[in-house]
């Protein structure tokens, strides 16, 4: 073998073993990665009060969010005290047979700390409030833009583990902006 020809066996011999590492440590990264999917709770009735329930198109785009979220392997759902949150998650804890864990609204550092203490592979859903929703994914390590009073449909799916915060966005049901 020319000295060219072991040159170049070792080098993809090297590559090899590069693209091992990177792979492995990438697989690594998202197998040991909690999932949190984050939504606003859906369209309410009427104004911003205490006690708005869900809208009809609010109950559609709960029921839409329960389809979507039927395989995700949810193990947890988080709401907090008010009633459109809770109807938010009520199909998706129906169809997965879950009782959502009921954090107030005003204590976020309590949600994230359970949501930083979630073990491998775990997948939960949080429902929250178009001014608490930024300020989980940020105190997960993440940033997103504010969220509209008229936005319903963003979903940021985070995951966390070692190294980086991820956020991946999408929009679920009828587009609201």
């Amino acid at each position: 073998m020319t000295v060219m020809k072991r040159i170049s066996c070792l080098n993809v011999h090297r590559a090899g073993l590069l693209m091992l590492f990177v792979v492995t440590g990438w697989l690594t990264t998202i197998s040991s990665a909690a999932t949190i999917i984050v939504v606003r709770h859906a369209e309410r009735v009427t104004a911003m009060t205490a006690d708005a329930l869900l809208s009809p198109a609010g109950e559609e785009r709960a029921r839409i969010l329960s389809q979507m979220l039927k395989d995700s392997g949810i193990r947890r759902i988080y709401v907090t005290e008010v009633r459109r949150v809770q109807q938010t998650a009520e199909p998706t804890a129906a169809k997965l047979h879950l009782k959502p864990v009921v954090i107030p609204q005003k204590d976020v550092d309590e949600l994230v700390k359970q949501l930083k203490g979630l073990g491998e592979d775990e997948t939960v859903l949080v429902v929250g409030h178009t001014n608490t929703v930024p300020v989980i994914i940020e105190r997960l390590g993440a940033t997103v833009p504010p969220l509209s009073d008229t936005e319903y449909d963003r979903m940021l799916v985070v995951t966390t583990g070692p190294g980086k915060t991820r956020v991946l966005t999408l929009r679920y049901g009828n587009i609201t902006q």
